[in-house]
């Protein structure tokens, strides 16, 4: 099947992700790009200070002086900082502090340190500041002398670092090979799900998915109608997980929807510790989670490592990947893999994890933005 010709061809106005067969995969944002939300009016916290005075503050005292900042169960952002004096100044900017014992220096230290075990299957580790450690989890194929290394080099750092078992196998969202799901090469060979619609700074309307997916595929088309949606122009796996899929020679209008045309995105954002998130693709949906590490290193039961991706304690499925990872109208993730299996996915519990790629590391590459 080949790619019509837009000249020929009437152009087609896409309402929402139903209208593609698509379970919320499909996002895309207003007509003219909102500002970001204002200082003062972050929608993610509750009171207190915003995420962006909450980061300026932490930058201000430095990474030998602070552990990082979080969202906590209150939805108040927190300060964690390892003196006193620290704790005077997040008070007197009418933040909340928290004394911790580690640096985000001492901790990023560590992460690095561990990446060079990078490679392991079915292991994931990075900085978690609501509890002031490095967080190394390891799945159910994780060997023992795998273990043993990890709990090795863990024993190095004492308590910055702790390692618990997660159920399942940590692994990537398999593409599936039926059909019933979102986007689709020509063959109908590989499924997976749009992510968000995004635009050049010239207007031309793209739209992003996982890498993994794209990987060997140029041309995408829509599963339930066989129409043509647009090629791929850049693909980053593994390291990353995402690729940039240019709708122009398409016959469709997209427009700035997702879950059926009721959450409309705004704006994107780098995820904060902690922090409420959604999760939409073409199998299944899951619209209750957090984030737990913003920067983690995760090594897929078959062999790929991936750095820098968020985790979260949302699911996913065959056929989810590269769907969108959300908090209200903010864009966050590009959906990549999990450890749930065939579990069902419809709310989140403690042992489900989810690991997407920075959707704003995307954009900021590729010279995207929503819109």
């Amino acid at each position: 099947m080949s790619a019509p010709d837009p000249t020929t061809v009437p152009k087609r106005r896409l309402r929402a992700a139903a209208a593609l067969g698509l379970l919320g995969g499909l996002l895309v944002v207003p007509q003219a790009a909102p500002a970001a939300p204002s200082i003062m009016a972050d929608p993610r916290v509750a009171g207190s200070l915003s995420v962006a005075r909450a980061q300026a503050l932490a930058t201000i005292l430095g990474a030998e002086r602070t552990g990082g900042v979080y969202i906590d169960d209150s939805g108040k952002m927190v300060v964690a900082v390892t003196d006193s004096a620290g704790v005077q100044q997040v008070e007197a900017a009418g933040g909340v502090a928290r004394l911790v014992t580690h640096s985000t220096a001492e901790l990023a230290s560590i992460h690095t340190a561990l990446d060079k075990l990078a490679g392991i299957p079915g292991t994931s580790w990075g900085v978690d500041p609501s509890t002031n450690r490095v967080s190394i989890e390891l799945d159910s194929t994780v060997s023992a002398a795998n273990t043993m290394k990890l709990k090795a080099a863990a024993s190095r750092y004492g308590s910055a670092v702790r390692i618990d078992r997660v159920s399942g196998v940590i692994k990537k969202d398999e593409i599936y090979t039926a059909g019933g799901d979102s986007i689709r090469n020509v063959h109908s060979s590989l499924y997976c799900s749009i992510g968000f619609n995004v635009q050049t700074p010239g207007g031309n309307k793209h739209f992003l998915t996982a890498g993994h997916c794209a990987t060997g595929t140029q041309q995408w088309y829509d599963t339930a109608s066989g129409e043509y949606l647009g090629h791929r122009v850049a693909v980053s796996w593994p390291g990353n997980d995402y690729a940039d899929i240019d709708y122009t020679e398409s016959d469709v209008t997209a427009y700035g929807t997702v879950n059926d045309n009721t959450r409309q995105i705004t704006a994107s954002s780098w995820p904060i510790d902690g922090e409420s998130v959604s999760r939409a693709g073409a199998t299944s949906n899951d619209l209750v989670g957090q984030v737990l590490l913003t920067s983690t290193t995760v090594t897929y039961s078959s062999g790929e490592t991936l750095y820098g991706m968020i985790k979260t304690s949302l699911c996913g499925k065959g056929g989810d990947s590269g769907g969108p990872v959300y908090n209200g109208t903010i864009a966050i993730g590009i959906h990549s893999g999990s450890n749930t299996g065939d579990s069902p996915c419809n709310s989140s519990v403690s042992d489900k994890r989810g690991y997407h790629q920075p959707v704003q590391e995307v954009l900021n590459a590729r010279g995207l933005q929503v819109y």
